[in-house]
């Protein structure tokens, strides 16, 4: 068919028909559309899926600004008005019509239909762009959609980006006899020349290429918003317009640095966001940073970490790409040329908090982790930290979802601020909201949305003592010490910002932190409500338990210690008497504190340790240490550890005299005499090993040809002169008669002349 003038020479528009021809007779009705930056994919597809196919088109993209910028440029070629043929949805935003057939939409937005609908009537195909960057909602979407595509056999799928694991991503959308089909577009690109500046700052950078140039842009990478600023600052005086593209910044400024400078030079300073799904205009040179921001889920604590990396080979080529769009361009990497990078940033879905995915699972019926077939499968432990936490929050019960949860969904927000909604309303849930530092204008939009969709589900809020706690109990914090440090119910630590504390305000011994990150160490807060202990009270009380703990004191003497508990948070503690079976209980606590060495362990226990470790193939220790509770005590007295009661109990748990068959203490060699062996254990390259030893006089041996085994590893033979002085170490013992013993055995002759050295004839 003809396509508009304006597409005309893009790389991809003259192969459209022949991708809706494979997509049609695709087996799988799923495609992988692979086209390098440049060939025009994510405007020009949609008039050629419009063409092609009757119905509704979906597509996906990963960002709002992407969104509009898609929706605007399709209805710009169609020649309307974006809200006709061409429309977008995402979250406070939509601009759609009865005409409309083609909706591009942010990724939540289609899980959100999905719910509501899991065939998606009158859709024919759904597009899911930038499909590299693998967001979690993404993957969420695709799993969906592989069990949508079973209910179906009239709806087509596009799982597009400019790179990405093509076999992959089609080996898991095709059947186990043939992956989806793979079809790839050249890009358009000019040459783009690399240099490696490591001495430069990014502010330094710029200025120097502003030198350089007497128009167009030049587009910097930085991690994250607060560096963005700071470079904006730094460059106030630089004698170009500086602008920001981040998801914070206000669209309207972010929509700027989308449209070609009119005149003069501009520094656009951006994070990750421009790499690969938007484009910038007029870039000529790109100054990369070399670092990333990423979100990675702490899971024992539910709190993300906000962390700077180096950024992977991947983003590193997309950035570099952005500087030879519309022709040869430069990008200067600020570190050295020869420094490794990670070839990939991980999923989404493997590193980040996944408690919405998992109630969104729950609602589709699904709450099972293995329930949906998955690209990358999330981790156990975060699933279920997850699912814990949802069923605290009241979302789930059972497994299944509860009012509650549903109402949550409907919110369209995580799981925790729909809480804080439910039970306090629109300002409650702004003030822990990420809109909270928004414009006035957004925060309206942010309430007036709220209140609507809280509606239907007022009739389910619950009596809290405070409505954060609805949303965040694991984010009740106790004062741990004077220098503003919190302690977490988790047990985390984590620390108000160091401005605050400098303007000497007055620490609440409780707050509730709804945004801290988990820190190496120690976390940061960074929002958080004083709340008074008299109002939490009665949660404490409903919330909290008792641990009862055995330890001995630095006198020996038995302590017992009963402590009232909000997770790791002590409340209250007080002694109590201790009881016969207290002794075991405080012995296994302090093995499991302090490693089995901890025990009187008699040389009898260390060799069998050793050689139970040696026939298992592992490192027993940790084996013991994680289950004495379930060996040791029954050996115990009510108050006294003996070596001899720990080796007993050692022989049960190990199996002794299985251990003592396969790997004997003492070895008979061929000439007929018996030594005792050693088994000893070094480490390399982080990995134990531990191997049989034997220390021998040489004359010892005499007689035996071949090396000895134990399980088929060889002996260590360490071999000694009649004054016991080392003479040699070898583990081949053949070898060493043809090819060492002659020169050993000229120079011990001289020493010692009356002994036998033949070593074919033994005494």
């Amino acid at each position: 068919m003809t396509y508009p003038e304006a597409i005309a020479r893009l790389p991809i528009t003259g192969e459209l028909d022949a991708i809706c021809a494979e997509l049609r007779a695709s087996p799988s009705r799923f495609l992988v559309l692979t086209a390098e930056t440049g060939a025009g994919k994510s405007t020009a597809l949609p008039l050629a899926l419009l063409a092609h196919f009757d119905r509704h088109i979906l597509m996906l993209e990963p960002r709002r600004l992407a969104v509009l910028a898609v929706a605007s440029r399709v209805a710009e070629l169609l020649g309307e008005e974006t809200g006709k043929t061409a429309g977008f949805v995402m979250h406070l935003e939509h601009k759609t019509s009865a005409e409309t057939r083609f909706t591009v939409m942010t990724e939540s937005i289609l899980t959100r239909r999905l719910q509501a609908d899991p065939s998606l009537e009158g859709v024919d195909v759904v597009v899911i762009d930038e499909f590299h960057e693998r967001s979690i909602h993404a993957d969420l979407a695709l799993a969906f959609l592989k069990e949508t595509m079973e209910l179906r056999d009239d709806l087509f799928v596009i799982v597009m980006s400019a790179t990405m694991d093509a076999g992959a991503v089609a080996a898991y959308l095709g059947s186990k006899q043939e992956p989806a089909p793979v079809h790839t577009v050249a890009g358009r690109t000019f040459p783009v020349d690399i240099a490696y500046r490591p001495e430069l700052s990014p502010t330094a950078a710029a200025r120097e290429e502003l030198k350089r140039l007497s128009k167009g842009s030049i587009l910097v990478f930085l991690p994250g918003i607060a560096d963005l600023r700071r470079a904006q600052a730094e460059l106030k005086d630089c004698g170009a317009e500086v602008l920001i593209l981040h998801s914070s910044a206000p669209i309207q400024e972010q929509r700027k640095a989308l449209v070609p400078a009119e005149i003069g030079r501009r520094i656009i300073l951006s994070s990750a966001i421009a790499e690969t799904s938007l484009t910038v205009p007029d870039v000529v040179t790109v100054i990369d940073s070399g670092l990333s921001r990423l979100n990675r889920l702490h899971v024992a604590s539910g709190m993300e970490k906000l962390v700077t990396e180096r950024e992977s080979l991947f983003s590193a080529r997309q950035r570099a790409g952005r500087a030879g769009r519309t022709q040869a361009g430069r990008c200067i990497r600020l570190w050295a040329e020869h420094e490794l990078l990670p070839e990939r940033t991980p999923p989404e879905i493997l590193r980040t908090d996944i408690v919405p995915l998992v109630l969104e699972c729950v609602e589709w019926g699904a709450g099972e982790r293995d329930s949906l077939q998955w690209l990358d499968e999330p981790s156990a432990s975060a699933w279920e930290s997850a699912r814990e936490l949802l069923q605290r929050l009241g979302c789930t019960e059972g497994g299944r979802i509860t009012e509650r949860g549903k109402a949550a969904l409907q919110l369209g927000m995580h799981p925790r601020l729909a809480c804080v909604a439910l039970d306090g309303g629109e300002e409650e849930a702004l003030a822990a909201s990420p809109f909270a530092d928004s414009p006035p204008a957004l925060q309206k939009r942010f309430r007036e949305d709220l209140a609507r969709r809280l509606r239907p589900w007022r009739h389910i809020r619950a009596k809290t003592a405070h409505p954060l706690l609805s949303g965040f109990p694991d984010r009740l914090a106790c004062l741990a010490d004077d220098s503003g440090c919190y302690r977490f119910p988790s047990g985390r630590l984590a620390a108000l910002p160091k401005e605050e504390l400098a303007k000497g305000a007055s620490l609440s011994r409780w707050i509730i932190a709804p945004e801290a990150d988990a820190g190496e160490r120690t976390g940061r807060i960074y929002r958080w409500v004083n709340v008074a202990e008299s109002d939490i009270k009665d949660f404490l009380d409903a919330h909290s338990h008792t641990e009862v703990s055995t330890a001995f004191a630095e006198n020996g003497s038995l302590k017992k210690t009963a402590s009232r508990c909000y997770g790791k948070i002590v409340l209250s503690k007080k002694a109590v008497k201790a009881e016969g079976a207290d002794f075991a209980d405080a012995v296994c606590r302090e093995v499991q504190a302090k490693g089995l060495q901890w025990l009187p362990l008699s040389a009898q226990s260390k060799s069998l340790l050793l050689r139970a470790s040696f026939y298992q193939d592992a490192d027993v220790e940790k084996l013991l240490e994680a289950d004495v509770s379930d060996w040791l005590p029954a050996f115990l007295t009510e108050s006294k550890l003996t070596e001899e009661a720990v080796y007993q109990a050692l022989r049960y748990r190990l199996h002794g005299e299985e251990v003592d068959r396969a790997v004997p203490e003492r070895l008979t060699m061929p000439n007929g005499r018996t030594f005792r062996l050693s088994y000893e254990k070094s480490s390399v390259s982080g990995e134990i090993h531990i191997r049989p030893v034997l220390e021998i006089i040489i004359q010892q041996i005499f007689g035996c040809f071949d090396t000895p085994r134990i399980r088929g590893v060889p002996v260590l033979l360490r071999l000694l002169s009649p004054a016991r002085r080392p003479l040699q170490v070898t583990d081949d013992l053949a070898n060493f008669w043809q090819h060492t013993w002659p020169d050993i055995c000229k120079e011990m002759k001289g020493r010692y002349p009356k002994h036998n050295w033949d070593y074919r004839k033994p005494k």
